[in-house]
């Protein structure tokens, strides 16, 4: 059944305000008291379009969640309006695209002659008739779309029906229908780049919801092979053709274009990084086209139109700046050209509907909620990205900063103080009751973030000879994020969460949590055999054998849990991360023998499925040494031998 939402009476809307403002002031308080000293306030997750997530309390009853990451080292929300349902009625965009023309956005630039014949003409009657379409409502901003033939090269719909009819051969009687179904189940609420109604009422060939979009549907059904074990080996063989079919999209590029990007973006495995990287850049290129980087909350347009091109748009946000922290390459999308605000949880499909079941409405707005707050840990990343790993930032300073380590933890923690309790994760305590689709992820992502937060801690404070005082502080930050990180694994259940949503970002969170391990790891072992510079540091050195066991331990309950859910659930997420992790854990074989028995056992499991073009290499994983703005030679000869009794000051 498609996800609804209840519309709101205006009694509810005054007391869930009222409610927002008590916890709003409970969660200043929270952050307050956890700063422990700290001079600095701790301000929420910038954003331009303020907060799209109900702020609730910072602990939940029982026990502690993870603590903020500053709180470690020593606003109102506002409302949407109700919605109106008397709107006026508008033609919408995105259906008015066939065979014979499109709609393309045009800037101001290039649209400056015809907003002056706009703005001097006297009577509306008067204005020259051009095939434009102005969707803006307010005079003052001029949103034109021009309307041009369509060249469309090659066979266009009639090649992506003839890929759709060998897919569902493919895959045999049954099977299209059941993919279709894990998709509207698992897929679309906790990723809601398309209408529900529409795709259904297109299934249907009810006229009003435009032709039936066999691309579309091709990658839906390869997006959910994943999700069903009987047909995974079909997987290479449809995918191929999703590829085809995505490849005649492109030559009438539309919102549906998009969509299928989109879909394919987010499948696992992802394998084809080449084709990813090529798709990815073409669809901004589509979203800039058709205008999904504005605003449209005042467009004339229908409202579920407005809805899903704000979600799509979001949506490619997230896509584009994951591939560039895991490929280490630059985004594609920039702030300072877009001003689509953060999607909230009446962005939604429901329109005017109201569910008769109301547990279904809190499900499906709880996997929006996540949603969102992807979108948000979308911004966080842009972020880092900028700050830490752009060429700008490489020129600009030799090492990462301690005030903006200290900002882009304050962003994380404010997202932490106001997310709702329906997304936090508290350890040690299970869910009870179903747990929405894209929670899990959401919660693996917020915490992998953490986790990449702590390795910029860690590599800046690092000296090549001695452990500092302020690196000692991170080694210890560090292993306290990790151990989260790997109890959170450690408590999913196979049978169930496993086969929840999850984006193919989370395998390498899973990596790098490994690899930041191995780092500390190495570093300590290094230093534990330099007699000479420790006898220096007493309390220091006296904290390394501790750290050095930890670190041990953790490696080898993330490592074997891992192993489990390769060997015994076939969860491709950490068959995935295993394919990177067996690297690091052979190149550190030789520095800690203790590795060694670890090493042997991913290599049997990651070997046997491993695609050519899973992961990046070892080389990638490790990163650049340049990246970490510190001097990072230490880790670039990891399983080629040391020279440990030796000083290189």
């Amino acid at each position: 059944m498609p996800p609804r939402t209840r519309v709101r009476s205006v009694q509810a809307v005054d007391e869930h305000q009222a409610r927002e403002v008590d916890m709003t002031a409970e969660s200043r308080s929270i952050v307050e008291n956890e700063k422990s000293g700290e001079s600095t306030d701790v301000a929420p997750a910038a954003s331009s379009s303020g907060s799209a997530t109900p702020r609730e309390g910072n602990t939940i009853k029982g026990r502690d969640q993870p603590k903020a990451i500053l709180a470690m080292f020593n606003d109102t929300e506002s409302f949407e309006e109700e919605i109106d349902e008397m709107e006026e009625w508008h033609d919408s965009l995105d259906l008015q695209t066939n065979d014979l023309e499109e709609s393309h956005f045009l800037g101001s630039s290039a649209m400056q002659d015809l907003t002056l014949l706009m703005d001097n003409s006297s009577s509306q009657s008067s204005v020259p008739k051009f095939p434009f379409r102005q969707v803006s409502e307010d005079p003052r901003t001029h949103v034109f779309f021009v309307k041009s033939p369509a060249f469309v090269y090659g066979k266009g719909m009639t090649v992506s029906h003839t890929i759709f009819e060998r897919v569902c051969s493919m895959l045999g009687t049954g099977w299209p229908e059941t993919l279709m179904q894990k998709f509207l189940q698992v897929t679309l609420p906790a990723f809601p780049i398309l209408n529900t109604m529409r795709l259904l009422a297109a299934c249907n060939s009810q006229r009003e919801a435009g032709p039936l979009p066999h691309a579309l549907l091709c990658g839906i059904m390869g997006h959910s092979i994943e999700y069903e074990p009987g047909v995974k080996h079909l997987f290479k063989s449809v995918w191929k053709d999703v590829v085809a079919a995505e490849d005649e999209e492109y030559k009438q590029p539309r919102l549906q274009t998009l969509q299928l990007a989109i879909i394919s973006l987010a499948t696992r495995p992802s394998q084809a990084h080449a084709v990813n990287a090529m798709s990815l850049a073409r669809s901004v290129s589509i979203a800039h086209m058709i205008g999904l980087h504005l605003d449209c909350s005042d467009w004339r347009l229908p409202r579920w139109e407005r809805s899903v091109r704000k979600r799509v748009w979001w949506a490619l946000v997230i896509m584009d700046k994951w591939i560039a922290m895991v490929h280490g390459r630059p985004s594609l999308i920039h702030k300072i050209n877009r001003s689509v605000p953060l999607p909230t949880i009446d962005d939604t499909d429901w329109g005017e509907f109201s569910s008769t079941q109301p547990e279904e409405d809190t499900v499906a707005e709880n996997s929006m909620a996540s949603f969102i707050g992807q979108c948000e840990i979308s911004l966080i990343i842009e972020d880092m990205l900028d700050k830490f790993y752009s060429q700008d930032a490489q020129r600009r300073i030799g090492r990462a900063t301690g005030e903006d380590l200290r900002s882009l933890s304050s962003e994380l923690d404010g997202l932490q103080a106001r997310i709702p309790d329906r997304l936090k994760w508290i350890p040690g305590i299970a869910p009870t009751g179903l747990v929405a689709s894209g929670i899990h992820c959401f919660q693996l992502t917020f915490l992998g973030v953490r986790v990449l937060i702590a390795r910029l801690y860690f590599t800046s404070y690092q000296e090549h000879s001695r452990v500092s005082g302020a690196e000692a502080q991170s080694i210890d930050v560090s292993l306290k994020i990790c151990e989260d990180f790997v109890t959170f694994l450690e408590e999913l259940r196979p049978d169930s969460d496993y086969k929840s949503f999850w984006l193919p970002h989370c395998s390498f969170l899973i990596s790098t949590c490994l690899g930041l391990l191995l780092r500390i790891a190495v570093r300590i072992h290094i230093q534990q055999n330099r007699q000479r510079e420790i006898a220096a540091q007493a309390s220091i050195a006296g904290k390394l054998p501790r750290w050095h066991e930890y670190s041990l331990s953790l490696i080898n309950r993330l490592v074997v849990n891992l192993l489990l859910a390769v060997d015994l659930h076939q969860w491709e997420l950490a068959e995935t991360a295993m394919i990177r992790g067996n690297d690091l854990l052979k190149s550190t074989a030789t520095v800690l023998p203790a590795l060694a028995e670890l090493a042997d056992g991913p290599a049997r499991t990651a070997s046997a499925t491993a695609p050519g073009d899973a992961f990046p290499d070892f080389g990638q994983q490790l990163g650049d040494h340049s990246l970490f703005m510190g001097d990072w030679s230490w880790a670039l000869n990891l399983g080629d031998g040391w020279n440990l009794g030796e000083s290189t000051d």
